[in-house]
């Protein structure tokens, strides 16, 4: 197996099983322990109570990526430990920075003096919740920044210098985050933005022209009729955006279908509601839409055609259960490749269905109860079947899954059995 391939198998797992991995043979180890492999997943904490004890530590490595927590637990000398930080993390490339109720001077040290090089950084994650007393205005300098992600409440505080900013998850919590947006919203090409209250301040006013992707959180608000004409206004701006994810409480449909009539280049979309029903033939104009995602309670599927659609992912783990209507309609789509099923109840509607063939990947999950029975019945309604990715599914047992393998050999399963409440 390609070096390759097996750094994309370790990048799932976490740290202690890839240190254990080194142990297996010589190769795992080396890969494991390559400067490329490294420089990609890992990371150095520091926590406050570490700071101090910094000069006492040998590092053998040049580390990457760093992640720093400032909180009350600091002692002793903490602001020679933050000296030391240039000499341990010359280069930098990803930063995450945690502010748990610190000291004041000590963040205000931080900002204004060299304790990381930042001109080097090109991921950057703040991370805080606290007003400073003085009101001292900070400014961030970073020439190489391209992925920010900001969940810090003193923003009007900060001052950030980052010409080539690409990337934004901003969580929006007063008004001067959007202030903040708008002054790098003409450079961002990806923009996500969490919505911690109902109030969505003056978002829609934004011009984002150079958007190419689009997550907008609002899971305490629904998107109603009552913002359906600033909405409208700031989605028709959006010419570029290929790929939008809309977290909502609900969705007007009157609304989802004026959206969907002004983004007819979009690609890739994803609907998650917790309430009411989301109809696909408000989105019918999406003709060039490859991948959809929808999570919501009921899904309508009738009076729709997606000719270009290849990937759709239809229910969640977090609902009860999620209902299609007009399950025939997936038939319709002629250029499916994968489909995945997330305690979508089917049956019995799955016995009407006429057999397709383009569907060659499948993946089932999170079901409370699944038969045996149901599984091959499904599994003979797509005999271009290929794939099969069973996972988290009670009911199903490995005698079941050998039995299916042996009716279908030339189909690959993956398997995961659950017993009781756990795997």
């Amino acid at each position: 197996m390609p070096n390759e391939i097996l750094e994309q198998i370790f990048d799932h797992l976490d740290y202690r099983s890839r240190r254990n991995l080194t142990l297996v043979c010589r190769r795992w180890n080396a890969v494991l322990l390559s400067e490329r492999f490294i420089a990609r997943n890992v990371t150095l904490v520091i926590d406050g109570s570490r700071l101090p004890w910094l000069h006492k530590r040998t590092f053998h490595r040049d580390y990457p990526n760093l992640t720093l927590q400032l909180d009350s637990a600091i002692e002793g000398d903490a602001s020679k430990g933050l000296r030391l930080l240039p000499a341990i993390f010359p280069e930098p490339s990803t930063v995450q920075l945690r502010l748990e109720f610190p000291h004041e001077s000590l963040w205000v040290a931080f900002c204004r003096e060299p304790c990381i090089n930042l001109a080097t950084v090109q991921t950057f994650h703040l991370t805080g919740r606290f007003r400073m007393e003085n009101r001292r205005a900070l400014c961030l300098c970073m020439e190489e920044l391209r992925t920010l992600q900001l969940d810090y409440s003193n923003i009007s505080d900060l001052t950030l210098v980052a010409p080539k900013l690409s990337r934004l998850h901003l969580h929006v919590l007063l008004n001067e985050h959007i202030d903040f947006l708008q002054r790098f919203i003409d450079q961002l090409q990806a923009l996500t933005v969490v919505f911690d209250a109902k109030e969505g301040y003056n978002f829609y006013s934004l011009n984002p022209t150079g958007l190419r992707e689009l997550v907008i959180d609002r899971r305490d608000k629904g998107m109603t009729k009552s913002e359906r004409n600033a909405s409208i206004a700031f989605f028709k701006r959006l010419t570029q955006l290929h790929r939008l994810e809309l977290r909502m409480k609900f969705i007007d449909s009157v609304v989802l279908h004026t959206i969907a009539d002004k983004l007819g280049q979009l690609v890739h979309l994803s609907l998650l509601v917790t309430e009411g029903t989301i109809e696909l033939k408000h989105i019918a104009n999406l003709t060039r839409l490859k991948a959809l995602r929808i999570v919501a309670c009921r899904v309508n599927l009738q009076n729709v055609h997606l000719p270009a659609l290849q990937t759709l992912e239809l229910g969640s783990a977090e609902l009860p259960g999620t209902y299609l209507e007009g399950i025939e309609g997936l038939m319709a789509f002629h250029r499916l490749r994968s489909l995945t099923l997330i305690n979508v109840k089917i049956y019995p509607e799955v016995l009407q269905l006429t057999p397709t063939y383009s569907v060659e990947r499948m993946v089932l999950a999170h079901y409370r109860r699944i038969d045996e029975t149901h599984l091959q019945i499904l599994v003979k309604r797509f005999p271009a079947l290929r794939w099969l990715r069973v996972s988290c599914c009670y009911g199903l047992y490995k005698r079941e899954i050998e039995k299916l393998k042996r009716m279908l050999p030339e189909l690959a399963i993956a398997f995961d059995e659950v017993k009781s409440d756990r795997f």
